[in-house]
């Protein structure tokens, strides 16, 4: 069975990437969400796009080792990883949007799949693969971590088992791939769309749904 026929098994619809407003700019900019790797090449192009303006890494490094993969959650966001960014001193400065993605993406063959964070050491003890069945280690019925057990007790069957778990694609995402970009209050949503329209970028994709910012989904 392929990851597609897997994904609709169990009902899964969504793909989740959050980012910075500033980052998000030069997403739609070019077109493209891109791996850390491909947003490094492209800062020292002069191309007449304000990448280097605009781009601001959360990550120093990918110890993982993956620069050339987006990373992005399934069925629901990494709330986790999001409130670790939003707490450090040296981010306090950005806005952040939660991307809600098709997962037509997650299909390509160079996809893989982590049942974790793919930077941990837990990933490495369980590996990062690609295919139906490194899809399908992201619903196993326990992931041990050295923090906690997380097990499927009263999950859906489209959530990973757990939040943490990573779908990596490969080099970029398309940007008509984005269904939504959320954010957490009505005046955040008002003030972006009218910063959007004066840069001349698309500004009808942003919705509020405080709720994901609030806490992790588990249901």
């Amino acid at each position: 069975m392929s990851v597609r026929q897997k994904a609709h098994n169990r009902g899964t619809q969504s793909l989740y990437h959050f980012t910075s407003i500033e980052n998000l700019m030069s997403i739609m900019e070019r077109g493209y969400i891109y791996s850390r790797e491909k947003v490094d090449e492209l800062k020292l192009v002069d191309d007449g796009y304000f990448t280097a303006d605009y781009v601001d890494h959360m990550d120093e490094e990918r110890f993982d080792g993956l620069r050339n993969y987006v990373n992005l959650s399934l069925s629901r966001p990494n709330w986790y990883l999001l409130n670790k960014y939003q707490k450090r001193p040296e981010l306090s400065h950005l806005d952040w949007c939660i991307l809600c993605v098709e997962i037509s993406p997650m299909f390509d063959d160079s996809t893989l799949f982590s049942v974790c964070n793919a930077a941990s050491s837990t990933a490495k003890r369980y590996g990062v693969c690609g295919g139906a069945a490194g899809f399908e280690k992201m619903f196993m019925q326990e992931v041990v971590t050295p923090r906690k057990i997380y097990t499927r007790h009263n999950l859906p069957e489209s959530f990973t088992t757990d939040i943490q778990a990573e779908v990596l694609v490969k080099d970029s995402i398309a940007t008509k791939y984005i269904k939504t970009a959320f954010l957490p209050r009505q005046s955040k949503l008002n003030q972006y769309q009218a910063a959007f329209k004066m840069l001349d970028l698309k500004s009808d994709i942003f919705s509020v749904n405080q709720e994901l910012f609030l806490g992790p989904v588990f249901k």
